[in-house]
């Protein structure tokens, strides 16, 4: 995402969310799951995230929760994705999909 588009989203309450969850995608990307979950979490602790950014943020921790082989939140995550009606469809086949691998690495 460019400079400009993140100064723009800050004026608006889902851009804000958005850039959120890039900084937590990045930090991930960083090798810093564990700062990236406690951005998950306030996004997922929030009463104003869209139900959409909710499953990329649920979706993301299950990942980060992943990668600190944590597989059983990971997978706690990964069944609620793929059980909420709200979340994307293309959301919830990478949550099955994710958790396909988890059962294999087990």
């Amino acid at each position: 995402m460019s400079f400009l588009q993140r100064l723009s989203n800050w004026f608006s309450q889902s851009g804000r969310e958005d850039n959120l969850l890039q900084q937590a995608v990045d930090l991930a990307k960083e090798k810093r799951p564990a700062e990236a979950i406690e951005i998950y979490n306030e996004l997922l602790r929030s009463h104003s995230v869209t139900s959409i950014v909710k499953a990329r943020a649920l979706f993301n921790r299950a990942l980060a929760y992943s990668s600190l082989k944590d597989d059983e939140r990971a997978t706690s995550d990964l069944q609620t994705v793929i059980s909420s009606h709200d979340a994307p469809e293309n959301v919830r086949t990478a949550a099955r999909t994710q958790l396909v691998r988890l059962k294999n690495r087990k």
